[in-house]
């Protein structure tokens, strides 16, 4: 993996750790990332009974930040990728791991 590559995943780690401050972003990424569904704002909104208006703030706030994507295979939709989200909690484990083992 090139540093390019790990400064982006240690972003949207960082990204994903700072989600409990908006509520509705965390929990728009929550759910596309349980669901594995592709979903619209609409769809999202009516699930999770957030206002259309407040759903498409936060999907857009996720997308500027590389949690989640637009979806290829459904216009006007998103998704989360969670082979993305696994890397980074990996990549985050291990430099933990490193870390405690640097203490000793």
């Amino acid at each position: 993996m090139s540093e390019d590559q790990l400064g982006k995943l240690k972003e949207k780690t960082e990204a994903m750790l700072k989600l409990q401050r908006a509520p509705s972003q965390f929990t728009i990424f929550y759910h596309l990332l349980g669901t594995g569904k592709t979903m619209t704002v609409k769809d999202i909104s009516s699930e999770l009974e957030l206002t259309p208006k407040a759903t498409e703030r936060a999907v857009a706030k996720l997308l500027e930040k590389g949690l989640v994507q637009r979806s290829t295979f459904r216009e006007g939709s998103y998704n989360c990728d969670s082979k993305q989200v696994l890397l980074s909690l990996l990549m985050t484990t291990i430099e933990l791991t490193e870390a405690k083992g640097k203490k000793k």
